[in-house]
């Protein structure tokens, strides 16, 4: 095992599942910005099942690949969270659309906050048009983040954002059941009733995914069920 003076700072952590053609840019961003910032980083790649070169790509380019046999957003996430040797772990979707360079910034605000873990806000951010379905930005995404705010007393105005950090040594203390797109639901649920202390950050940019035509990996009205399914379970049956 690695001495403390060699454990990274920082654990970067991309779920992935077939996504050779952004992948690419996302670990370059990632990379060049922890370098410019003399952070002792690692980056992981958690592949889920990818049937195209992602797994490859992400090897090329210096990332740890943590293959993750079962499916789903949260499965992906949770693996490669558990994975992470760094202090804090940020993670971000792997199509593009969430600037990776931001991640040095973010870690410096979460340090300065005492917070255990920062969001990045798109909702009051810069959204590039075509970025984000009319739906999900001012009715999925605001209503869900409401009824968090009204259940958990959690200060969260952009609940579905995929970009975050948190503190690796107290992650498993959320004890996080879903492993599909609910997770980021749950994963605020819990850390309010864990009593973490909370931040949100202004995300400067939100881009539209680079993908190329490709569809995405959300479902608007099955993935926003699971979403309010989580919120309430968490609610109602504490566990």
């Amino acid at each position: 095992m690695p001495g403390p003076q060699d454990r990274p700072e920082l654990s970067i952590v991309f779920p992935c599942r077939n996504e050779e053609k952004s992948l690419p840019a996302c670990l370059q961003e990632a990379q060049r910005a922890c370098q410019q910032a003399h952070l002792r980083a690692e980056i992981i790649v958690a592949d889920n099942g990818s049937t195209d070169r992602s797994a490859a790509v992400a090897q090329e380019a210096g990332a740890r690949v943590i293959p993750v046999a079962q499916k789903g957003y949260g499965a992906a996430l949770h693996a490669g969270i558990l994975a992470a040797r760094g202090q804090w772990v940020c993670f971000c979707d792997a199509d593009g659309s969430y600037p990776a360079e931001y991640f040095p910034q973010m870690l410096q605000v979460v340090q300065a906050s005492g917070a255990d873990l920062l969001l990045a806000n798109r909702l009051h951010g810069h959204i590039l048009p075509r970025a984000m379905p009319f739906l999900n930005r001012y009715v999925g995404t605001p209503i869900l983040s409401w009824l968090i705010r009204r259940l958990f007393k959690l200060p969260t105005y952009d609940c579905n954002s995929g970009m975050r950090i948190l503190r690796r040594d107290k992650y498993e203390e959320l004890n996080l059941q879903t492993r599909d797109m609910s997770y980021a639901s749950e994963m605020l649920c819990q850390a309010a009733k864990q009593k973490w202390e909370y931040r949100e950050w202004i995300s400067p940019l939100f881009r539209p995914d680079t993908r190329q035509g490709r569809p995405p990996h959300l479902q608007r009205w099955k993935d926003g069920a699971r979403h309010l399914k989580t919120i309430l379970r968490c609610y109602f049956h504490p566990h």
